[in-house]
């Protein structure tokens, strides 16, 4: 009896708990009522443009023919990707597509660099300055890096070859190098990223405790062991989420850098998952809807995989990972 009695009382004491967390959940909604109204479009947008296309994937196993719809068109299976890992250029693009994602992956460390630095300037209006500067990149669009990049690079007109001409130096076709255009490209993306990507890591910075550089200061520490000993350890949780984000990106190529820099000479390096889809999706007046799916759907199950990984991985070193 009294076992039975204490079972009650646990029974009753969790629908307590969760008719008060229900209670508390619904309050909370209507006093913050007007800050969720703020976030419903966003809402609305995810849910028409990310939610409902997701019933496309179909495509990607069937003949897919627009007049007769999902629900009409051929069912094939896994014709399309048999016929895709068949494909010569499918390793050609896997190669250049990791090639550029692997380099990219190695400056990842680039925007943690800089926010340490930014955190350790002193005097407000250089700060602001150099964050200005370093942040206006990113809303420049690939048009205008592209120009910008032919401008500095150019055999003809490029500056950089103008300065090696004064210097007595043969001018060279950078743009047109399959030697350099990696290097190109990988820096565009930095220059472009590199000040947008700090804002995380400078709001994990701020986020620190105060009392623990000062402590440090008391202890005699210099800014290189504070920054090894505090600040880096305070960030990490962050950085582990923004690496498991950034592995997520590993198999795509921003398509429109890629296209306003592909030419000619450098087409083999070039020819992503993206450019593919774009010459036998669209460009050629294609109707290769099935198979271009089946690419996309090709890139995101490996993304997932690979977000899915990290995030294990570093769940399991003690950090606190995005599911």
């Amino acid at each position: 009896m009294i076992v039975l009695s204490r079972a009650n009382m646990t029974t009753a004491g969790s629908k307590k708990r969760i008719s008060f967390n229900k209670k508390s959940l619904v309050k909370r909604i209507v006093d913050y009522r007007y800050i969720y109204l703020l976030g419903l479009p966003g809402l609305i947008v995810l849910f028409l443009f990310q939610y409902m296309p997701l019933s496309g994937i179909l495509m990607a196993f069937q003949n897919y023919n627009p007049h007769l719809g999902l629900t009409g068109s051929e069912w094939v299976g896994l014709k399309h990707f048999k016929v895709l890992f068949a494909d010569p250029k499918f390793y050609s693009m896997l190669r250049n597509t990791l090639t550029i994602s692997g380099l990219n992956l190695l400056t990842f460390p680039a925007p943690i660099i800089l926010a340490l630095m930014l955190n350790e300037v002193r005097r407000a209006q250089f700060k602001k300055f150099i964050q200005t500067s370093v942040y206006l990149p990113h809303f420049l669009s690939w048009a205008i890096v592209a120009s910008l990049t032919f401008f500095l690079l150019s055999r003809e007109q490029g500056l950089v070859n103008k300065l090696a001409i004064s210097m007595g130096n043969q001018p060279m076709a950078y743009l047109f190098s399959p030697k350099w255009i990696y290097p190109i490209i990988i820096f565009q993306q930095v220059w472009r990223g590199i000040g947008w990507g700090s804002i995380v890591y400078l709001a994990a910075i701020a986020g620190i405790e105060p009392s623990l550089y000062e402590a440090a200061t008391i202890d005699g520490a210099n800014k290189l062991q504070t920054i090894l000993r505090i600040t880096l350890p305070s960030i990490m949780p962050t950085i582990a989420v923004m690496l498991i984000l950034k592995m997520g990106s590993i198999i795509s190529v921003d398509f429109e850098q890629v296209f306003l820099m592909s030419n000619a000479l450098v087409k083999s390096k070039l020819e992503v998952f993206e450019i593919y889809i774009y010459n036998n999706g669209i460009a050629s007046g294609s109707t290769q809807y099935s198979y271009t799916t089946a690419i996309g759907l090709f890139k995101s199950v490996v993304s997932t995989t690979l977000v899915l990984t990290t995030n294990y991985i570093t769940t399991r070193k003690g950090f606190e990972g995005i599911v």
